[in-house]
């Protein structure tokens, strides 16, 4: 039986101004800036809901 080691690298810190980028620009920009994987391993941390939360809150607050 061969067993999969744990990955040996500490995952990134989220930038505090990350989720504010993604409400402003949304996963294409946020993507651009620090990549897909990495915008992927901090969307599990914060969580989807949250952030769709805050996107959809700026788009209220800024919508003409």
């Amino acid at each position: 039986m061969t067993r999969k080691l744990l990955p040996t690298s500490a995952p990134k810190p989220i930038p505090p101004e990350f989720l504010e980028k993604f409400a402003a620009h949304g996963w294409r920009r946020v993507e651009n800036i620090w990549g897909r994987s990495t915008v992927m391993a901090w969307r599990k941390a914060l969580g989807a809901k949250r952030m769709a939360e805050a996107r959809k809150r700026y788009l209220r607050e800024h919508a003409k």
